[in-house]
């Protein structure tokens, strides 16, 4: 852990130089990047990361600047992170869903030196969406583009086919340490409000540590990874074939079963970095290939909630399931019958049965209670964690400079409130909170977004409620009873909504007409019971 990321993997090229370190499927590869090829060497990944750093260098772009982020899932995308990290730089990602709304939040709390987006896709310009935001905003000097007829105002970066010779200019040295700041990613609060997140080499080396740790990943690592890299699940699964120096890194935007099959069959993949509600499709599809049981690969099944069973999902054939700490870390999940909600935290004991000094993990209860058990008393509190695989949501922009080497008083909250399983802190049972929902990365309070609902005008009344995803965890709708003789329009509703500011993560799919909203005898909505009102 004494080099950066970029310097892994530069470090990784020199020792391994015609190996594959990067590829992709051709769905991934066609947005924008011109290639005829799907697969990079370390050798020609380093070249490319050298050209790109040497650009962004030449930019004059300060040590510690930051840069927005908003690409898809494509070949170039982790070079070109890796090249900013080179240069100095500080990628904030974007979600790719992200849209108006949110980005103009948070472009005017991060205040960047810079934008990177890729053309047009699909029905989203993020050219002028960026262009316009960016216009009030002085810090922003560049707003760079990835892919072909950029429009004017736009800086294009190299292409990953382009021979030109950027040279670098010889005063400009920076020395990154891992315990600086690497990328700035997204948490949210239980009301859905994003928070930045700022994650150091150190960190996000400590969530490939617990992921090693879980799986015992070998250094012949073949890593098919889904998950976009602006996400924490998306960034480890990246750079876990790289930190063990050697692997190969296959990326894929097709989530089709027979698909993710060929690339694990072509690739020799021995690893999958999957949502989690992927696994059972997956899993039939592996039984009716030709691949032998022992070559498939270990599957790290990433859960969007922490409630949700996993004990229904044929787990065999090698699989981990890990839960995204709501942005803050991963950690592993017990997959055992009646053992759902069970979170393992650290200190754990390492493979020689030692404590692990410092702890990468931690765990603490704030506002905690005992209540009597069967035979013993049991703690109940809100979980906060820490240590060194936990990002800083209370980011300031003087941290992209400044080395953070005490992990020791650092503390996060999670929103989740739990009881002790054991007086170690290791292990940990989720208490269930009907009331929350759980929405992609983030946690939405119902009560709050009843009171939302129930404000528009053309309501008599109006509750949240979800439906499961295989994908996003939980899907959000809003049971409603119009006004009598009312036309119903989804979008006034919306726009009725985005004109208070508030956040498009709150903004039901859709709206679904009900006789009645069912409450309990407290007065309390039943949400299991909406969709049988």
């Amino acid at each position: 852990m004494s080099k950066t990321l970029d310097q892994i993997f530069l470090s990784s090229a020199e020792s391994c130089a015609d190996k594959i370190a990067l590829s992709a499927c051709p769905q991934s590869t066609a947005l924008g990047s011109g290639l005829d090829t799907f697969e990079f060497s370390y050798a020609q990944g380093a070249s490319y990361l050298h050209k790109a750093a040497n650009f962004f260098r030449n930019c004059g772009l300060k040590e510690g600047g930051v840069v927005f982020v908003q690409l898809p899932y494509g070949l170039q995308t982790p070079l070109l992170l890796l090249s900013l990290l080179n240069a100095g730089l500080v990628p904030c990602l974007i979600p790719t869903h992200w849209r108006r709304a949110e980005l103009e939040k948070a472009l005017h709390s991060i205040q960047p030196n810079a934008v990177l987006v890729q053309q047009a896709n699909c029905d989203y310009d993020p050219f002028s969406t960026m262009c316009e935001i960016a216009a009030d905003i002085i810090s922003v000097r560049f707003i760079f583009g990835v892919g072909e007829n950029l429009p004017d105002g736009i800086t294009p970066v190299p292409g990953l086919t382009d021979s030109v010779l950027i040279e670098a200019p010889e005063e400009i040295v920076f020395r990154r340490t891992p315990e600086q700041v690497a990328f700035i990613g997204w948490s949210s609060d239980r009301q859905g409000q994003p928070h930045p997140v700022a994650y150091t080499h150190f960190q996000l080396m400590a969530n490939n540590y617990l992921i090693n740790e879980a799986i015992e990943l070998d250094e012949q690592l073949s890593v098919l990874n889904t998950y976009n890299i602006t996400s924490l699940p998306g960034l480890v699964g990246a750079f876990i074939p790289w930190l063990l120096e050697g692997g190969h890194l296959h990326l894929t935007s097709d989530l089709s079963p027979r698909s993710l099959v060929n690339g694990i069959i072509q690739n020799s993949c021995n690893l999958a970095v999957l949502p989690q509600g992927i696994a059972p499709k997956l899993m039939q599809a592996l039984n009716d290939s030709e691949l032998p049981e022992a070559q498939w690969p270990h599957k790290a099944l990433i859960a969007s909630s922490p409630v949700k069973a996993t004990s229904s999902i044929d787990l065999t054939g090698k699989s981990t399931v890990l839960y995204n700490l709501n942005g803050l870390c991963l950690i592993p999940k017990t997959t055992d019958e009646g053992q759902k909600g069970l979170l393992k935290l650290g200190p754990q004991p390492d493979k020689n049965g030692q404590s692990l000094t410092p702890p990468f993990l931690t765990s603490r209860l704030q506002g905690a209670t005992q209540r009597a058990g069967d035979e013993t008393e049991i703690m109940q509190g809100r979980l906060e964690v820490g240590g060194t695989a936990v990002g800083f949501t209370n980011w300031q922009s003087n941290m992209t400079n400044m080395p953070h080497s005490n992990f020791d008083e650092h503390w996060e909250k999670t929103y989740l409130t739990v009881s002790l399983i054991d007086q170690a802190m290791s292990l940990l049972e989720i208490i269930p909170n009907e009331d929350t929902i759980y929405y992609g990365n983030s946690q939405l309070y119902g009560q709050e977004l009843d009171r939302l609902y129930q404000a528009y005008p053309g309501f008599v009344d109006a509750a949240a409620f979800a439906i499961e995803d295989p994908l996003l965890g939980e899907r959000l709708f809003a049971a409603i009873i119009p006004q009598p003789g009312d036309a119903l329009s989804f979008d006034d509703f919306k726009q009725h909504l985005l004109a208070q500011n508030v956040s498009p993560t709150k903004i039901p799919e859709k709206l679904v007409t009900v006789m009645q909203i069912p409450r309990n005898p407290d007065g309390l909505i039943d949400r299991r019971e909406i969709l049988r009102a």
